[in-house]
This record gives structure tokens, C-alpha cells and sequence, in this order.
């Protein structure tokens, strides 16, 4: 459907049944007080329906998608434009959560959603909109929590005290604090922040609601008051401004319409505030106010330069942006994506052969990526620039745009990038359906106009495809001429600045100073007691008999996804042979293989093969300097010159085309969970499941390291580190790994330490010897490819593959057979341990990070390192009541202000147990504050309620039932656990062990295994500070008996040599249970 047309009548909606499984659904013209808006059934997902309904006396509107999935995804949108810095739209995300009317007690509402099959809720504040979010697994647990969360949403408390720990404060020492603010004050001054205020700031007006930093800037979250919060709130949380999206066909739309008739609208009427969909004077934001009178503006091309604080002055960013199209221009906001990436998604693209694939690369990475205001801006993303260069590239890569209308685009390449797009269209249904839908929803409840026609144009991209195919090669160098190269670009240059970081670091000390000369003694001990008083009040405990109304679900209301396993005749069925159609057909094809193949049937499009490989010894070279290579290996893997099977030589350009031609994706990096393995991955429309086993083989075995493009690949990898080193969690976190690991880690070797030393010298090496080098490189794929250690998964429709086994003999003929028992055993981190995390113990590394103003610390002590231990469920349990939202940790560390986020996880494969401190003014007060709570379990003088355990069960089902909350996903799972040793469905199974855990059992593990992570005897840490902050740090930790190490990182060119360790970061990360926590290196195309 194009934007023109008009939406479904809704007048006589009918009965649908989806055209790919059994799911029937009724959707309701009316039920109560809610009225059918628009209706659709997805083009490129025929099983996905999606209805949209509002309330006619209250403008509260409701959408609902039936994607299948175990579990029911909700998000609640509230439009939130404001015209100041002064951050109450994300004050409100966090005030929401503290109590309501209802429930005037924080921590009712995350206790309720662990008590409902969910892991607490989040949410979220951009520029538009505040999105409250909650994921439950099955219908039951969501619709006990939705009036509960409506009434936080629509009335919170919104208390003083709330506003003191949540929002800001100056506490006892004279510092900043406060949740909201310290989350700020670890954003503000981080290169992609200033450059992107600094935009917002070029293209908008004072006039215009763009133009804010809805997070709030520090100065003007020190002078905001608790009033203007409340304020803010009466005027923006009202139910017409809001749209609540629910994901996942196990939710029945007419129960869900039920639940809101008859728990929240009554409130909602009580309130005074059902006064129709579109109350006397309600002015609709963006849409109706002074923003859509004074829209972006751009008249000429303009160059604006930003200092961000980094010590190392070797690469900066740009940003080039335009003004886009209209918010429903729907096909040329999909034509530009697309010519976005024409222009830089592979190597072979236009912009990436002229600034990135080449010897002294002029940048690491080049996006392209619209907003989704009205009109759209349309930005290209420059990353890791050359100092030299940050002047001059801005005017060099507009006029590569322009010589690209004159050259003309390549048809052929363009066709290939729709068709694999289509394709992604129909894959993200089976890999992220929910996101997805809920982003388009999001956006249509800011700028969509209320009919619900813009919702049905916007969910009919595939039509959008199909048009964009008729396309000539006239049509799209007219959109690049016409939106990027004659409309006016503004250009952000965002350069490192040594000068700033050293401002920054003096002007905290002296803003603390100058706090301490305000108070005095005596106002200082007083602001520390207003805080502790705060803070007592905001943890009134909750009554047990308001948690007891919420009653835990019951596991078997959970729709589990169903995959069908079979495994290849020969070595792969040593881990057994499965029962089932898959295996029957899989039998039917006769072929014995010397590879371990194991193949996950579900209904789906596209087959995906991954490849799980461990470097292994070669005889007559170092084991150490092989796997040192494996940065380089990764990032050229994609991009050698290729022998194909049948002698074919292809230039790398070549591979690169027709990699992007024949597949849909591909990808080599480190495992997740197997942190010691490499895994290649590709994934293709299944009717060409062999042309990618062919190329798997070629790529493994046939490709050719030839100097250039190792010097090209280690450039790059070179020029992107300083931009990895302003991560603050990524520092920490390399230093803790490199801690605990052997040098001979696969991990260590990608390791951001090892990389900084390696890459420079490697690059002097390689132009000194390159057939010195070239021949480890061969030695170490000579090693990486035995077929021993290889593990193949193949996952997708593996009924409809007419030669699932065979098909990797007639690819993989170099393979020769071998007996089941010379099956190398998958390595794990456990067998690469050095010392230190075989026993920790008393060390402590602490590294200094100029441009941050937060800390980030690992505390580490020894746990099991199998998920079949003894005491493992007791340990998952443990963790999910400490980890609680508005839990233990909650309380203790985000509630008083200490962190942003704190957290116990294990790491399983090293055997290790860790205390993780996200985004902290002061991770020493975080380590304190949570060993006296550990104390006071251990001694019994707090206690963990029977309460408190049943909600911390019910919140595992959750990230059970996550965890394969997709078709994807579910085989992805089943796949791991043959990895791991485990069988089949071992997450349920555990999920089942840990309902029979006790108080007991639960101390009794703290005892063992969480209190030895808060004793320097028994620990050792990681820390990363900003500069401010670094030696006090440094001394505290030491009286605690660490042995404390400032450690600076290994230089890399340009980087001056200096003691300390004054490296750069910002925040950004994710954890997990196999330890990795920030990003590993890979390449390849998503």
C-alpha cells in the first residue's frame, strides 16, 4: 500500500486466519468503552495482525500485535515535548516507578512484575517520547500488572524525597548526586552527546521542542524543582497522550480490552479526566504547538566545530546531516535508507572504498540513519577520523557524493541490496518482531495522524519494496542529488581535546570545593541527613498483604516454542540421536559426515549455518603469537581474494558482491556463551542453503592473506581503538579479563589491552616480513579449521532441504573422517585460567578514563563453573533476589544514589562470581555500601522474606522463557545446550530445580560464594575512573587491603606516553551470563 491510499474500512472487520500456522484471531469492533481504529494484517508477515483501538471517552489508545512469542510485550508511550533543558521528561521515567496513588509505596510496582513472570520494567526517554515497558511471559502476569502500572504512569506520588535520591542532591562530602543525575553526568560531555545536542541546537529554533535535551543538562538538573516536575506531569500524562502497545499473540486483544474496562478506565473517570478523546483546549504535542510552525531549518551549508575531553588528541567524529522528508512520505524514507546503505554497508560500497579499504584509512566506519521527527533528518555517522583530517574530510565526502550521481549508481547492486532487504523485512518478524511493530507504533502516537491511516501506511513496507524495485538507476541518483548532495548539509566536527578533559577533571574538584566553602560543616552534615532521611522514606517497606493480592502465575500458562533437533549420521550423534521428523528426515538423505552437525527445524524462511571453531596448536609456531592474529583474521576474513571450489579466482571486491548477492547475512566473532570460540555464521533464503555451505568451505579454506589487505584490515582495527577507549565499561572490563586469563585466551587476543599493544607492531612486522607473517596467518587458519574441534549448527526449515547431510560432503570434500572419539572437547574459559582467576585474590587494577566523570568497577571472586554444580539453582535464585528491582541491590546502591546500576552475575564458564558497578560517582561508596548488606544477611540481622523469594522465582520464568522468546531464539538455545553438555530444554529444567530453593539455601550460598567477592583476601577487581577521581579511589581501596595498580593502557600512534592511566570512555554495555559484557570484535554484514 502507498501512502496515498486509504485504510482498511473498519466498519466490517472479519475474522482472520493466519496463512502460515493454525493461529486464528477475533479482532472485536468494540468492546466497552474502546472502539476499533484500524485494522491490518502484515503483507510480509501474514500470521502478524495488528489493531488499533481507542477509548471514546478518555483518548486512552490501545494497539495489539500477534506475534508468536512466549512472551507478552507492553509499552506504554507517553509524547513528551518540552522546551527547556531542565530533563522532567526523564525525571518522570524515573519518578514513575516510586509510587501511585494506589500504591504509594516504591517497589510495588517492579515487585508485582517479578511476581507476574517478568523481570521488573524499564523504560526509556528520547527526544519525543518516554516509553514505560514491561515483558511478561504469557497473558496471566500482564494482566495482573497493567492497572498497577497505569496508575504508577498516570499517578505517581512524585514525592520530595523521591526527587532528593532520584533526581539530585548535594550529599555530605559537597559532591553532585542523585540517580537522574549522575546517569547525566556520566552522558553530558561524551562526544556522540555534544555533537548531537550540538546538532539539535543548529537545526531547531527556540520555538521548536527538538531542540531540548530531554535528559536534562547538569546545570539545569541542580536548579529544576520538584514542582515544575509535577507541573510538567498534570500537563503531558494525561490518558489522550498516551498509546499502550501489546506484543504477542498469547495475549487475547478482548481480555486485554476487558482488563482496561473494568480496572483502569474507572479510575481514569474518577479523576475527572474522561472528558473525550480530544478534551477543551488540549493542544496535541509536535503536532499542534509551536514546533510544527517553526520545523527544522537549514538554508545553507554550514560547518560547526565541538571539543569533547579526551587526553589521547588522535581521532575525532563528524556528523553530516539534511533535512529529510516528511514523517508519511513512507516510500522515500525507505528509498533513502536504502541509499544509505548502497553508499556504505559492505566494503565494496562507494564511500567505504574511498575513505575506509584503503592503506591510511580516513575513517573506521561511515552510517547513514534517519529520525523519526517530522520532517525526518537524515545523518551520516563518521567514526574514528584522523586528527589531520577532521577539517578537511567534511567538504571531501560531499564531493564523493556528488561524483557518485555523476558515475551513476550500479543497478546490479542496487537490486541485490532491495531484494536482501525485502528479505530482512520478512526476517526481523522471526528475530524481533516486537521491536519492530513497537517502534512503528511509537512513532505513529507522536506524529500519525489519528484516523490510524499513517499506522496502515507505515506497516505496508514490503508494497514499498516492490515499488522501489521498478526503480531506474536515473530515479535514484536523482534522490541522492536531490536530499544529499544540492540540499545544504550541516557538518558537526567533533574533536578530541586534552585541554578540555584536564577543565573538566579541575572544575569537578572545584565545584566540590566550592560546596563544601557554600555549607560549611555543619549544612554539609545536614544535607547528608536530609538525604538519609529521603531515602528512609522512600523504603517505607510495602505491606505483605498488597504483594500477596498479586498471585504468581502458573508456569504451564507459558507457551513454549517447539523445535524439532535432529543431528547427522557419524560423530555428531556421540552428544545422541534425537527422536522426530527432522531426524527422520535428515536419516532419509543416507550421508555419514566427519563434522559434528546438528540441524533445529522451525518454521521459517531462511536457513542459518553457524560455524563454531577453537584455534588449535600448530607444530613449529608460538600457540600465544597465532592467537595474537586474531583480530586481524576477523576483520579481513570477509574481504581476501577467494580460489572458488571450481578454480574460480575472485578479487575481494568480488567476494564481497557476491557474498552480498547470495545471502542474507554473515558474520565471524567471538562466542556467546563459549568465550574461547570463533563463530561463522551466515544466513540465507533456504532454497540456497547450499550456495552457502559452498562459500562457508571457500571462505574457510580457500581465501588468500595477501599483504595489502591485512595492512588495510589492521589500519582499520588500529584507527578504531581511541574511540574504544573513551568506554568506560569496556576498560574495566578488559583489564579484569586480561586478569584472569592465560595469554593463550581466545579472549584475551580480542581483549581491547591486547589489541592497543599488538596492532602497531604487527603493522611494522608485516611491512618488514610479509611472508613471514603471511605464513603464520596460514598456520594459525591451519589450526582454526581442524574438523575435530568444529561444532556446525543449521537452523531453520530443515524439511523442506532435499539434502541436509549431503550437501556438506559434496562442499567440504578436503574433510577426511574420523572416529567419534578423536571429537576434540569444545574449550571453555575455565581451561585457559591464569592464576589470578583460579584464585583471586588482593588484586586490584585501576585505570584512568579523561573523558568520564563516572566510575565502573568488577569485583571478583571464585564460583562453580558448571551449570549443573550442586548448588546452582540455589545461586540463581540468590542472584535474582539480590539483582531485584527495587530488590536489595536496588536499594542499597541505585536508591542511595551510589550507581546507576549494580549488579551480582556469574560468569560460568570461568567459574568466576561478580559485583558489577555500572555508571558510579563513586564505586568505592558501592562496594562499601553493598558488603555491609551482605554483612547483615550473613548475620542474620536482615532477612529475606518468603515473599521476596516466591517473586524472585517467578522473575526467572521470565528470563527463561526470554531467552527463547523468538523462533530464532528457541533453536538458538538448543543448540548452546549440546555446546555446554547439557540436555535438552535444560533452561526449563533448571527453571523447574529452582522452585524447590529455600531461605536457607539462599544464605547458605551467600556465605560460600557472595561474601568471598567483598573481601580483598578472597577478590580481586577491575575499576575504571574518571580522572577527578582517580587517586582517591586509588587510596581507599588500598586501606581496604587491595593491591592497588594504576595502570595505563598500551599507547597507540599519536598517544602521548604518560604515567597514570588517563584513557578515554564513555558508558555503554551489556551483561551476561558467560561474562562478556561489552562488545568483541567482528566483521562481516548484518
Amino acid at each position: 500500500m502507498t501512502a496515498s491510499q486509504t485504510p482498511m474500512d473498519v466498519d466490517t472487520p472479519a475474522p482472520a486466519q493466519s496463512s502460515s500456522s493454525s493461529f486464528e484471531v477475533d479482532i472485536p469492533q468494540q468492546v466497552g468503552d474502546f472502539k476499533l481504529v484500524v485494522q491490518d494484517q502484515l503483507e510480509f508477515a501474514p500470521s502478524v495482525h495488528v489493531a488499533k483501538w481507542q477509548s471514546e471517552s478518555t483518548g486512552l489508545k490501545v494497539v495489539w500485535a500477534s506475534n508468536e512469542s512466549p512472551l507478552v510485550q507492553g509499552y506504554f508511550s507517553v509524547v513528551t515535548e518540552i522546551m527547556d533543558d531542565s530533563g522532567r521528561p526523564h525525571t518522570l521515567e524515573h519518578l514513575v516507578f516510586l509510587g501511585s496513588e494506589q500504591y504509594p509505596y516504591k517497589g510495588v510496582l517492579d515487585t508485582v512484575a517479578n511476581r507476574s513472570f517478568a523481570e521488573g520494567t524499564n523504560a526509556w526517554t528520547a527526544t519525543t517520547d518516554t516509553t514505560y515497558t514491561i515483558a511478561t511471559a504469557g497473558e496471566e502476569g500482564f494482566l495482573s500488572i497493567l492497572p498497577v502500572y497505569v496508575d504508577h504512569i498516570l499517578y505517581p506520588t512524585i514525592t520530595s524525597a523521591g526527587f532528593t535520591t532520584e533526581v539530585y542532591c548535594v550529599n555530605g562530602k559537597g559532591e553532585d548526586a542523585g540517580v537522574v543525575f549522575s546517569e547525566m553526568n556520566g552522558r553530558e560531555n561524551g562526544s556522540g552527546d555534544l555533537m548531537a545536542l550540538r546538532q539539535q541546537r543548529a537545526l531547531y529554533s527556540k520555538e521548536n521542542g527538538l531542540r531540548s535535551e530531554t535528559g536534562g543538562l547538569m546545570e539545569a538538573l541542580r536548579v529544576l524543582k520538584v514542582e515544575q516536575i509535577r507541573e510538567y506531569h498534570a500537563s503531558k500524562y494525561v490518558p489522550q497522550n498516551i498509546t499502550l502497545i501489546v506484543n504477542g499473540r498469547s495475549l487475547n486483544p478482548t481480555n486485554l480490552l476487558n482488563t482496561l474496562n473494568e480496572k483502569v478506565i474507572p479510575s481514569i473517570v474518577a479523576h475527572g479526566q474522561a472528558q473525550g478523546k480530544r478534551p477543551p483546549g488540549w493542544v496535541r504535542p509536535f503536532v499542534e504547538t509551536s514546533t510544527a510552525k517553526h520545523p527544522a531549518k537549514l538554508t545553507e551549508d554550514r560547518t560547526e566545530v565541538v571539543e569533547f575531553p579526551e587526553k589521547s588528541e588522535d581521532v575525532g567524529e563528524l556528523m553530516v546531516s539534511w533535512i529529510g522528508v516528511e514523517h508519511n512520505d513512507y516510500l522515500n524514507d525507505l528509498a533513502l535508507e536504502v541509499l544509505g546503505l548502497y553508499l556504505t554497508d559492505s566494503a565494496v560500497s562507494p564511500l567505504s572504498k574511498e575513505f575506509i579499504e584503503v592503506d591510511e584509512p580516513s575513517c573506521t566506519d561511515i552510517t547513514f540513519y534517519a529520525s523519526s521527527e517530522n520532517p525526518t533528518i537524515i545523518t551520516s555517522y563518521i567514526s574514528s577520523v584522523p586528527f589531520a583530517e577532521l577539517d578537511t574530510l567534511g567538504p571531501r565526502f560531499r564531493k564523493a557524493l556528488a561524483r557518485i550521481v555523476d558515475e551513476g549508481i550500479d543497478m546490479s547492486r542496487m537490486k541485490s541490496l532491495l531484494e536482501r532487504q525485502a528479505l530482512q523485512l520478512f526476517e526481523s518478524m522471526e528475530t524481533d518482531a516486537s521491536e519492530v511493530l513497537s517502534q512503528v507504533v511509537v512513532t505513529d502516537g507522536i506524529w500519525g495522524k489519528e484516523d490510524g491511516s499513517d499506522l496502515k501506511g507505515a506497516l505496508q513496507v514490503n508494497s514499498l519494496y516492490k515499488v522501489l524495485n521498478g526503480w531506474s538507476a536515473e530515479q535514484w541518483a536523482q534522490l541522492l542529488k536531490k536530499y544529499l548532495v544540492d540540499a545544504p548539509a550541516l557538518t558537526i566536527v567533533g574533536k578530541p581535546s586534552a585541554s578540555l578533559a584536564k577543565k573538566i577533571k579541575n572544575d569537578a574538584k572545584a565545584l566540590i570545593e566550592a560546596n563544601k566553602e557554600k555549607y560549611g560543616p555543619e549544612g554539609l552534615a545536614k544535607l547528608q541527613k536530609d538525604i538519609e532521611a529521603a531515602q528512609a522514606e522512600n523504603d517505607k517497606p510495602v505491606p505483605s498483604d498488597i504483594l500477596r493480592k498479586f498471585k504468581v502465575p502458573d508456569v504451564a500458562g507459558i507457551e513454549w516454542i517447539k523445535v524439532d533437533t535432529a543431528r547427522s549420521a557419524g560423530v555428531a550423534q556421540s552428544a545422541g540421536k534425537p527422536k522426530g521428523r527432522a531426524q527422520e528426515h535428515v536419516d532419509a538423505d543416507g550421508a555419514e559426515l566427519p563434522l559434528f552437525v546438528q540441524f533445529d527445524h522451525i518454521d521459517s524462511r531462511f536457513i542459518q549455518i553457524a560455524i563454531v571453531l577453537f584455534p588449535n596448536d600448530v607444530d613449529g609456531f608460538d600457540p600465544v603469537k597465532l592467537r595474537a592474529l586474531l583480530p586481524v583474521y576477523l576483520d579481513a576474513f570477509f574481504t581476501l581474494p577467494v580460489t572458488r571450489a571450481d578454480g574460480t579466482k575472485l578479487e575481494f571486491e568480488d567476494v564481497v558482491k557476491q557474498l552480498d548477492a547470495e545471502t542474507l547475512s554473515y558474520n565471524i566473532n567471538l562466542n556467546e556463551p563459549l568465550q574461547e570460540g570463533i563463530t561463522l555464521r551466515m544466513k540465507v533464503a533456504k532454497e540456497k542453503y547450499e550456495t552457502a555451505i559452498a562459500w562457508l568451505s571457500d571462505l574457510l579454506y580457500n581465501s588468500s592473506f595477501t599483504e595489502e589487505r591485512l595492512r588495510i584490515s589492521a589500519a582499520k582495527a588500529l584507527q578504531a581503538i581511541p574511540a574504544e577507549k573513551r568506554d568506560g565499561l569496556e576498560v574495566s572490563y578488559a583489564a579484569y579479563r586480561k586478569m584472569i586469563s592465560q595469554d593463550i585466551s581466545t579472549n584475551v587476543a580480542l581483549n581491547l589491552i591486547n589489541r592497543s599493544e599488538f596492532l602497531p607492531a604487527f603493522l611494522e612486522r608485516l611491512k618488514q616480513e610479509p611472508d613471514a607473517v603471511i605464513k603464520e596467518f596460514e598456520a594459525f587458519r591451519q589450526g582454526l579449521t581442524d574438523p575435530r574441534a568444529m561444532r556446525v549448527h543449521v537452523k531453520g526449515d530443515i524439511l523442506s532441504l532435499s539434502k541436509p547431510s549431503s550437501a556438506w560432503l559434496e562442499h567440504f570434500k578436503s574433510i577426511k573422517p574420523f572416529p567419534a572419539n578423536e571429537l576434540l572437547p569444545v574449550r571453555r574459559s575455565k581451561d585457559v585460567m591464569g592464576p589470578l582467576g583460579k584464585q583471586p585474590a588482593k588484586k586490584l587494577v585501576i585505570t584512568g578514563v579523561s573523558s568520564i566523570e563516572s566510575t565502573f568497577a568488577y569485583f571478583v571472586a571464585k564460583g562453580p563453573a558448571s551449570r549443573e554444580h550442586p548448588d546452582q539453582a540455589a545461586l540463581t535464585v540468590t542472584r535474582a533476589v539480590l539483582n531485584a528491582m527495587e530488590g536489595f541491590l536496588w536499594k542499597y546502591v541505585r536508591g542511595a544514589g551510589l550507581a546507576y546500576g549494580a549488579s551480582i552475575s556469574q560468569d560460568l564458564e570461568s567459574g568466576l562470581i561478580t559485583y558489577r558497578v555500572y555508571k558510579s560517582p563513586d564505586s568505592h561508596a558501592a562496594f562499601v555500601a553493598v558488603r555491609e548488606l551482605i554483612g547483615e544477611l550473613v548475620s542474620g540481622k536482615l532477612e529475606i522474606d518468603d515473599l521476596t523469594i516466591e517473586s524472585a522465582k517467578s522473575s526467572l520464568a521470565y528470563q527463561t522463557a526470554a531467552k527463547e522468546s523468538t523462533i530464532t531464539d528457541a533453536a538458538g538455545a538448543s543448540f548452546t545446550n549440546v555446546l555446554l553438555g547439557l540436555p535438552a530444554g535444560f533452561g526449563r529444567k533448571h527453571l523447574a530445580e529452582c522452585e524447590s530453593v529455600t531461605a536457607a539455601d539462599i544464605l547458605r550460598v551467600i556465605k560460600t560464594y557472595i561474601s568471598p567477592i567483598f573481601s580483598p583476601e578472597t577478590s580481586i577487581a577491575s575499576v575504571s575512573s574518571g580522572l577527578a577521581k582517580l587517586d582517591e579511589l586509588a587510596d581507599k581501596f588500598s586501606e581496604l587491603g587491595y593491591d592497588v595498580e594504576k595502570r595505563a593502557m598500551a599507547q597507540t600512534s599519536g598517544e602521548g606516553e604518560e604515567s597514570g592511566s588517563d584513557e578515554e570512555g564513555s558508558e555503554s554495555g551489556s551483561e551476561s551470563e558467560s561474562g562478556s559484557e561489552s562488545g568483541s570484535q567482528s566483521s562481516g554484514r548484518e
